[in-house]
């Protein structure tokens, strides 16, 4: 999470590290080797972009962050936190927004924005400002998974034939790790997401009940039996041979298990993730009784709900209505 320049020889002896372990690093070398452009940050202490010679010694500072607006808006560092995954052992990471006007003695929704896909991290040392729908009066997380990047192959290949189990199990494991905080509400925790944040949005409202009470859920992959060959096939193998992990990284298999509320979208000219995935899972739902929201984009392809009407849909489900509610409107 800490990236560093290092310098070593092509026979590998000699490495000598050029950066401040402390901060993650973004650098350009300049065309001769001699100099470095270094800009050096975490998640929360704002970039610094330095000019640093070949042996990592400072040159000239070039600029800095200007956080006088930020101050003044009274908006809150986010929060990076670390938690064990579902599997009681791995270390993961998390990252948490606060509204400007928090006050700790208060009991906040949560809501989790979520992407979770192979190779991709929901926490990094970049210099963070808070998400704003936390002005909503939510807190938001943002939370790795065992599908986490710079990690390595091993860590990877916790998910490998089984997209839609581990980081899933993972997500649910990073809002249990906060229930313990009095601030969060564990009776309110929305998640949220677009493409593989759609489908990994609506696989956690059915396979975890207990933890997320509403998603929701743009432009989900629903069966990978549906979506491109060179992705899925790279982490699921072929459905002929890996049918259970295809079964059970299918949305319709736990279409009877829907006790939150779910909104759904995606675009009819989706030409990525195709609309027969929306059609499948809409007809499983059905099949089962089950009450949810769908927004069409006519003509919109790969794309996002409004976020106002999202909002809308989480105020409606997670700060109007008790828990309970909700969940009886389901029936």
């Amino acid at each position: 999470m800490k990236m560093q320049l290092h310098r070593v020889s092509l026979d590998g002896k000699d490495d000598k590290r050029l950066t401040d372990p402390g901060f993650n690093h973004t650098d350009t070398i300049s065309p001769g080797g001699k100099y470095f452009v270094d800009v050096a940050q975490t998640h929360d202490k704002p970039a610094v972009t330095r000019l640093m010679d070949h042996e990592g010694k400072l040159v000239a500072e070039l600029a800095t962050t200007d956080t006088s607006k930020y101050d003044q808006l009274g908006l809150r560092r986010v929060e990076l936190f670390s938690y064990k995954a579902a599997d009681g052992k791995t270390d993961l990471y998390g990252m948490l927004h606060f509204p400007s006007n928090f006050d700790p003695t208060k009991q906040y929704p949560l809501l989790v924005t979520v992407y979770a896909g192979p190779a991709t991290n929901g926490a990094n040392e970049n210099f963070a400002t808070p998400n704003p729908l936390t002005e909503y009066g939510f807190l938001v997380a943002a939370l790795d998974s065992r599908s986490a990047a710079g990690r390595g192959k091993r860590f990877l290949d916790g998910i490998y034939l089984k997209l839609g189990t581990v980081e899933i199990d993972d997500q649910a494991a990073g809002v249990k790790s906060l229930w313990s905080r009095p601030y969060v509400d564990k009776n309110r925790v929305g998640i949220f997401g677009t493409s593989y944040g759609g489908y990994a949005s609506a696989m956690a409202l059915l396979r975890y009940p207990d933890v997320f009470r509403a998603a929701s859920a743009s432009s989900p992959v629903t069966d990978f039996r549906n979506y491109d060959t060179i992705y899925t096939e790279r982490y699921m193998w072929i459905p002929q041979e890996n049918k259970s992990g295809y079964d059970s990284g299918a949305l319709m298999t736990y279409a009877g298990n829907l006790n939150g509320r779910l909104l759904l979208y995606y675009g009819t000219a989706d030409n990525n993730v195709h609309p027969s995935n929306m059609m499948q899972f809409v007809q499983a739902l059905q099949r089962a009784g089950k009450s949810f929201e769908l927004q069409v984009g006519p003509d919109q392809g790969h794309s996002g709900v409004n976020q106002q009407r999202m909002m809308e849909f989480f105020i409606e489900n997670l700060v109007l209505k008790e828990p309970s509610q909700a969940r009886q409107s389901t029936r």
